[in-house]
């Protein structure tokens, strides 16, 4: 007899939600930043609820995996 395993798409086997991560107390998520134009390159960073980016001293957007 063939043994089945839960499938993908059942809620229950799906692992908790990610949290959200915080930079100087506020909630930010992800976001693709494309700054080719200005030589910074293209890379998911992060961004307030407002929709503004996060951004370091020099005014470079964040990575959100630095965060």
């Amino acid at each position: 007899m063939l043994k089945t395993s839960k499938s993908k798409n059942d809620p229950t086997a799906r692992g908790p939600a990610q949290q959200l991560k915080t930079f100087e107390g506020k909630k930010v998520k992800p976001a693709l930043y494309v700054g080719t134009a200005v030589g910074h390159g293209r890379y998911i960073a992060a961004q307030d609820e407002g929709g503004k980016l996060v951004v370091d001293r020099e005014g470079r957007p964040v990575a959100y995996r630095d965060i």
